[in-house]
Order: C-alpha cells, then structure tokens, then sequence
C-alpha cells in the first residue's frame, strides 16, 4: 500500500525537543532493562546456590527462554499493531507494562515458585517486544532524513552508556541491595521513561489513506515481506544482527555459569565484563555516525557481524576476566556499527508505513536467534566444556553470516529501494 498525501516537511536540527524526550525515555529504560537482568540473575544464582553444578546453566536458559517467548508467539504482529495504534501511544503503554510487572515480582516472589517467575519476565518482555520497532521507527519521524545516521549513532551511544551503568551499577546493586529492592527500583525507572515518553510530539511521516489504516494483518505482513525482497539494504538490515544476536547469547550464557563458578562475587564481575561490551558498542556506534556518512551501510553491517562474531569467539580463549573484558570490548566495538548501520539502512529505505514491521521482524530473528544460542549453549557446554563451547558456537555462525550477506546484498531488482548509501527511494521520489 502506497502511502498519499504530502511528505511532511523536514525539521533541520538534530537536537530537538522531541529526540531529547526520546532520548531521555530510552536511557531511562534501556537501564531498568539492564538492571532487571542482573537482578534475575542474582535471583537464579540465590535459587541454585550459586551455579553449583554445571547444569545450572539451564536455569539461565530457562530465563532466556521467558525473554524471547512473547516474540516467538508474536513476532511480527507487534510491529503490525504498532504501525496501526501509534508509535508514541506503544512506546508509553510498554514502559507501564513493564514498570508494573517489574514491582510485582518482588511482592509475589515468596509465595510463588521459580516457573511463575518466568512467567512474568515474559510479560516483562512483551512489553520490550513493542517498545523497540517503535523507538526503532518513530525517529524518522522527529529527524530528518539526513540526520538519521547521526541520530541512531547518538541513539545507541546513549543507550549503551545506560547499558555499562545498568550492568555495571547493577551489579554493585544488586550484590548489596538485593534482587528485591533492585527490581522495586527497576520499575520506578520504567515508569520515569514513561512519562519522559509521554512529552514526545512526533509528526506524521505519512498520511495514510482510510483502506491503508484499515489494512489486514495478513496483507500487512504480505507489504513487509514484498518490500524485503525487493530492498537489498532493509533486508540486509534485517538479517545481519540476529547472527550477532545469536553469537552474543551463547557467549553470555556459557561466560555467566562460567565466572560466577569461579570468581568471588560473580554477579558484580558479570556486570562489569557485560558493561565493557556496551563501552565498545557506544565506542563503534558513534565513530559509524562520525566517519562513516555515505558509505555502504549493508556492506559494514556485513563486515563489522564478522568482526564481532570472532571477537566473541576469543572471549572462550581467555582464562582471566581481564582478558575475556579485552575481547568483549572488541565484540562491542564491532556489533555498534553492525546495530546504526542496519537500523539506518532500514528507515532509509523502507517505506514509512512499514517500518515498525520490518523492525519487529528484525527483533523476532533476534530473539529466535538468541533463544537458540541460550538452549544450545549449555548443551553443547555439558557435552564438550564450556570453554570449547564458547569458542565453537559462535564461529559456526560465519558460514550462515556468509550466505544472508551474498543473498541479502545481492543485486537489486529493477526498479527496486537504493542501496545504503542513502540514494532516495521509490517513497522519495
């Protein structure tokens, strides 16, 4: 479906007060989403005593599980519903959700076992399953066009400050405060981002005809997957970052089991080892945003996964925490170019009513992706050790890499979207 109706006029700064509004409301809950995890986490290693025992490790695949359910139920649907209901309205109704599922934990923790627990980390995360296709697709819609990389590189640069200060703040807190007051904390946070949300005055990027904004969910998902195929840069931006996903979740699973059995106070050191990975993010996302205007945003999307997948892979080589922070730093440094450069790639050239969509389909491949990599992690682990796990795991996904990036920047069609470097699209013309 062709949007109609004007292209609204682009505004020309970059720091307006709506990206601010943004901003303020994605670090607000990218940190609540980071001290969540830990708190979980230190709520699971309470539970088992510690990871005593290798299978323990299933307790954090059960946990991995729980986070990636909604979007294996869902999938794509959010981002259909997101484009009908509103970008704004979902971005608010999600931040509630998760603030008020965050405070009942705690409350219900005692009287309740571990699987109810999971249960509700999986409404948690149905409210994160919403949230990000439409933080993901509202900024094209309070920046312009020509600001969008920067404005993702900014984005991310942000958001993985609040990464290194959620991880590595909430480990310190969680280990001192304990998992209970910790997600009493993390909801007030969420709640905070909310009404940071609620300020946002984003203008219409499109207006849509009365049969566009009754479409079916079917002929929805049909527009997405015919504007993927022709695209070769939203494809690629699609495909690319749930290998890394992948990558990362088998790594962290297996690094978590494995430091917290061998290291005193595990939970603070798997804090600030999971923080250096958002300092080389914040690092790599915004040197894309600085160097890299006008180049071929696929292409060091493919290059830069590559990088990041062997990095993670050294992480399985390193016998010291020292040594495993150098390489997860490097795997940061990495994967932000692979994140700024996909998702530009994406709002560049997929058509506006289709974004938040195409960016559920991009976090339901990731979530699978991770889900994946979290269930065969200690399995494979238990099988061969987990050091050889960490390393084998993530080099296997090279070859899949290979394959989405020879058919993903495959020639474009005649007549199909540019490519990355910002060439205007069928909508732009």
């Amino acid at each position: 479906m062709e949007p109609t109706g004007p292209r609204p006029p682009e505004r020309g700064g970059l720091l307006t007060a709506a990206f601010a509004a943004l901003l303020v409301g994605q670090v607000t809950a990218i940190f609540a989403d980071r001290l969540n995890l830990i708190a979980l986490i230190e709520l699971i290693s309470v539970e088992t005593t510690r990871f005593a025992g290798e299978r323990s490790a299933f307790e954090l695949s059960k946990l991995a599980l729980a986070m990636t359910l909604p979007a294996l139920i869902l999938g794509p649907l959010a981002g259909v519903w997101t484009d009908r209901l509103g970008r704004k309205r979902v971005l608010i109704a999600s931040d509630l959700i998760r603030g008020i599922t965050s405070l009942a934990i705690p409350l219900l923790r005692p009287g309740l076992p571990m699987e109810a627990v999971y249960g509700a980390v999986a409404v948690l995360y149905l409210g994160s399953l919403f949230f990000l296709p439409a933080r993901c697709a509202i900024v094209p819609e309070i920046v312009a066009r020509r600001n969008l990389l920067r404005a993702n590189s900014v984005l991310t640069l942000v958001a993985t400050a609040a990464t290194v200060v959620g991880f590595a703040a909430g480990g310190i807190l969680v280990t001192n405060i304990g998992w209970q007051t910790a997600l009493v904390l993390d909801g007030g946070c969420y709640l905070v981002s909310a009404a940071a949300l609620a300020l946002l005055r984003p203008r219409a990027a499109w207006v849509r005809s009365g049969q566009g904004a009754r479409i079916s969910y079917p002929l929805a998902a049909r527009a997405a997957w015919r504007e993927l195929s022709a695209n070769a840069g939203a494809r690629a931006g699609v495909l690319i970052p749930p290998l890394v996903a992948g990558a990362g979740a088998t790594t962290y699973v297996l690094g978590v089991a494995l430091v917290q059995r061998t290291v005193e106070r595990g939970t603070a050191v798997v804090g600030l080892l999971t923080g250096l990975a958002g300092v080389g993010m914040a690092t790599g996302g915004y040197l894309t945003g600085v160097l890299l205007r006008g180049a071929r945003l696929d292409r060091v999307a493919l290059l830069a996964a590559a990088m990041a997948i062997a990095a993670l892979a050294a992480v399985g080589l390193s016998s010291e925490p020292m040594m495993m922070g150098a390489a997860i730093i490097l795997a940061g440094l990495a994967a932000g170019p692979v994140y700024v450069a996909s998702e530009t790639a994406v709002q560049q050239q997929a058509s506006p009513e289709q974004q938040a969509t195409i960016f559920a389909v991009r976090d339901t491949l990731m979530k699978v992706t991770s889900a994946a990599g979290a269930v065969a992690a200690p399995a494979v682990g238990y099988a061969v050790g987990d050091r050889t796990a960490m390393v084998a795991l993530p080099l296997a996904l090279i070859v899949p890499l290979a394959i989405v990036g020879r058919r993903a920047l495959g020639r474009p069609r005649p007549g199909s979207g540019p490519d990355s470097a910002g060439t205007p699209s069928r909508a732009d013309r």
